[in-house]
């Protein structure tokens, strides 16, 4: 069972393309299935079902939609997610869709704020049970997902208002402040369980075949050029990055003291 934590905009949509195009992998036909999030407080418990409505409201309005197999499931999955309300559930979701897979799992963003003893109850649902976490320079992954929100909920909102949001205990702040997953992790003794890797080598040959290598999946070529889930709304200016540097200094200064996988040496440090 592998389970993907995030984080937001690190290129989890990408990673989860590649481990669907891998036949021994069962990919759950909905990327972000954010049910463990439920079972626990944490900043994401309480989530609206807009989302999830909205990707029923894509497939169903397509031309003849039930005339394509992938949709059809991907339609069920997505009801389906609605009453997984156990982890016995969760795994009975993945069951009736395994056929001759040797891994299953998905990625979900909103579950690298998951509590401790939520995550050792994930550790505990299979014999074998791995953790992937996907870290950005935090300035650069909050401008991507400012355009993100943007684009999608808030597009009326000027990108100086984003800037003056971002502080302790806020959204943006709490999706790069990856200190927290990774302390929670070290906690609850899943550090050999879970390979941390950096957006900035990604895309690499040789990151996926190591990644392949560790989860034993057969290595399959990445495509690099593969744009996927690409924020669509303005740009920031070079002053707003510098601005949004300093306001999230204190979460590198946090990480600066921690041992980083390969690619954080690009990351804004000053």
């Amino acid at each position: 069972m592998v389970v993907g934590l995030g984080a937001m905009k690190s290129g989890t949509s990408w990673l989860s393309g590649y481990l669907r195009s891998i036949p021994n992998f069962l990919h759950s036909p909905v990327k972000e299935m954010n049910v463990f999030n439920m079972f626990c407080d944490n900043p994401n418990r309480h989530r609206d079902e807009r989302f999830r409505l909205l990707r029923m409201d894509q497939i169903l309005l397509r031309p003849r939609p039930f005339d394509q197999p992938e949709a059809v499931d991907r339609l069920r999955a997505l009801a389906q997610i609605a009453h997984i309300n156990d982890p016995e559930a969760y795994l009975a979701y993945f069951a009736e869709r395994l056929n001759g897979h040797t891994h299953f799992g998905e990625i979900s963003p909103s579950y690298s704020h998951l509590s401790l003893d939520t995550l050792k109850l994930m550790s505990g649902l299979t014999r074998d049970v791995r953790f992937l976490f996907l870290m950005r320079d935090p300035a650069r992954r909050a401008a991507s997902h400012i355009r993100h929100v943007r684009s999608r909920t808030r597009p009326d909102v000027p990108i100086d208002v984003f800037l003056a949001e971002i502080e302790p205990g806020r959204d943006i702040w709490l999706r790069s402040d990856y200190g927290g997953t990774l302390d929670r992790l070290e906690q609850a003794g899943l550090a050999d369980k879970t390979r941390v890797m950096t957006y900035e080598t990604l895309f690499k040959d040789e990151t996926m075949q190591g990644l392949c290598d560790w989860l034993g999946l057969p290595f399959r070529k990445p495509r690099p050029d593969r744009v996927v889930n690409q924020g669509r709304s303005d740009e920031l200016t070079q002053a707003q990055h510098d601005q949004l540097r300093e306001r999230l200094d204190p979460i590198y200064a946090d990480l600066a003291r921690r041992d980083l996988p390969a690619g954080a040496e690009r990351w804004r440090w000053t």
